[in-house]
């Protein structure tokens, strides 16, 4: 008869656990491929555009290539009672690549909305507009036509109507295919 034995040394290893990501870190890559990622901090909180079965995360982006006029729609629903909608509107005059800071508001009416937010518990909308008083600007760093490509970084704060609340928005970035051009 025999038998076999066999000893084995036993370790404990210790893991380390892996430190949660900044909000820069959880943003998309700023890349220029067409990769269709749009993200920005709002508030200090991450915000990607996620929609669901009956709303489109990205809508557009759309481009007027006669007005020079640029648009694009995101939706992030949390869940049906948190929407919020960012949105990039450039006025005109947009027809290469470069940085504009004529985007999303008007001096004369409060029409251009650039982000709405939606709360269930209050059953409305608040809309804010681009905060012409602050630094502001939207960058569009790849504008392709051809292969239908539109890439760009933006920044500003918008503000409520009657001035009362504003919301910031930094280190926005997006990187969009099938871009709509009339």
């Amino acid at each position: 008869m025999c038998i076999l034995m066999i000893s084995a040394k036993c370790t404990k290893t210790t893991i380390e656990p892996t430190p949660p990501k900044t909000p820069l870190e959880q943003l998309p890559a700023a890349t220029q491929t067409g990769a269709n990622t749009f993200g920005c901090i709002v508030d200090g909180e991450v915000y990607i555009p996620k929609g669901n079965f009956s709303y489109k995360a990205i809508e557009g982006p759309s481009y007027y290539q006669n007005e020079g006029l640029f648009i694009i729609n995101t939706l992030n629903i949390k869940d049906f009672d948190d929407w919020i909608y960012v949105c990039i509107y450039i006025k005109n005059a947009v027809y290469y690549t470069g940085i504009y800071s004529n985007i999303g508001y008007t001096t004369s009416s409060f029409d251009d909305r650039v982000v709405e937010v939606f709360h269930e518990d209050s059953n409305a909308f608040v809309v804010y507009s681009v905060d012409s008083t602050v630094n502001h600007y939207v960058e569009i760093t790849k504008l392709d036509l051809d292969n239908k490509i539109v890439s760009g970084l933006f920044e500003f704060t918008a503000i409520t109507e009657d001035k009362t609340d504003t919301i910031k928005i930094t280190n926005g970035r997006f990187d969009l295919n099938n871009l709509f051009v009339q």
